[in-house]
């Protein structure tokens, strides 16, 4: 009778080899930058080799919640601690992330400290990409994000004021995503951004002014659900993409002319009753390279005056889609225009 192979656990069993640490330590490092930065540190009782990877892993992960086993004053003396015995070596990515509710004190305590690890993370170990996840002013005081390293910027839950909107001292920052955000200024600048997502902000609720983007490098738009006045898009000659989705009250909207050199637009209201884009219609603008445009039932609105609209100032489009909804349910439908329209 043959004898039956082992598998790869049984002879790793046999042989006794640690195939862990037959990595090295910047593979170790690595994996290591995947989890929160207190299971990184824990890490230095498995041995000797061990006791000091957790200094010189490329990401800190700085992440509270209610389900963890700390509180904000914990986390935050745990924190600082840790930066001070951290090895200054370049970060690959910051993230940091409050989750759950917190007193008065504690609320004190993450605008404070939370304001310092981003001057660390991005000053002092010229991290690339940054993660916030805290519902605080994202600067403090007039001063604006200032990094010649950063490559992607995330934003959750942060509240964000004139100087904080700011990017022109982020050279190289090519992605901007601002979610659940409070955006409050007159201007958004960000010169090299090339993708830009705003989803379910609120955008200068206290005030009737409008805000104006400026990201002359873009190549992808996504602005959806955004409350308060819609932004005013300045000119965006490298644009390809765009998702526009508003959630009604857009009537004074002045996005058309913003969009009309992208090649794929998606443009899309969930208020049934409101012709969103009818300022922006009266401008007439011409959308030279558009290819491929998706719309939802406000272009059959007024006899079809939208629709017919695009029809007449899209001299290249090869695909129309129409998302018209009917008793809740949505029926696409594709339409491939002949080119000699």
């Amino acid at each position: 009778m043959p004898k039956r192979c082992k598998n790869s656990e049984e002879v790793a069993n046999d042989t006794g080899e640690d195939r862990i640490s037959a990595l090295h330590d910047a593979i170790l490092q690595v994996v290591l930058s995947f989890l929160p930065s207190d299971e990184t540190v824990q890490t230095c009782v498995l041995s000797r080799r061990w006791r000091h990877l957790w200094k010189s892993t490329p990401a800190l992960r700085i992440v509270h919640s209610d389900l963890r086993y700390w509180n904000v004053k914990e986390l935050n003396v745990f924190v600082n601690y840790l930066l001070l015995l951290r090895d200054r070596v370049p970060l690959d990515e910051c993230e940091i992330s409050y989750r759950g509710r917190c007193s008065d004190e504690e609320y004190a305590d993450k605008v404070r400290f939370s304001g310092m690890w981003i001057h660390y993370a991005l000053s002092l170990c010229r991290a690339q990409v940054l993660k916030v996840n805290v519902g605080i002013p994202l600067m403090r005081g007039n001063s604006a994000l200032v990094s010649q390293f950063l490559r992607r910027l995330e934003l959750n839950g942060v509240i964000l004021w004139e100087h904080a909107i700011d990017f022109s001292g982020c050279p190289k920052l090519e992605d901007l995503n601002l979610h659940y955000c409070a955006i409050n200024g007159h201007k958004i600048s960000a010169q090299s951004v090339r993708r830009l997502s705003i989803t379910q902000c609120a955008i200068n609720l206290d005030s009737d002014s409008r805000i104006r983007i400026s990201a002359p490098c873009l190549v992808f738009l996504q602005l959806d659900g955004v409350r308060g006045g819609v932004p005013f898009l300045e000119s965006m000659p490298s644009l390809v993409t765009a998702y526009i989705r508003l959630c009604g009250g857009g009537n004074g909207c002045v996005l058309l002319q913003g969009l009309s050199g992208a090649t794929s637009l998606e443009l899309i209201t969930t208020a049934r009753d409101v012709f969103v884009f009818r300022k922006d219609l009266k401008r007439c603008p011409t959308f030279s390279m558009l290819r491929t445009l998706l719309l939802n039932e406000w272009c059959v609105a007024a006899d079809f005056g939208a629709l017919v609209y695009f029809l007449q100032h899209t001299p290249v489009l090869e695909k129309l889609i129409l998302q018209l909804r009917l008793d809740e349910v949505c029926y696409p439908c594709i339409i491939a225009l002949p080119c000699w329209r």
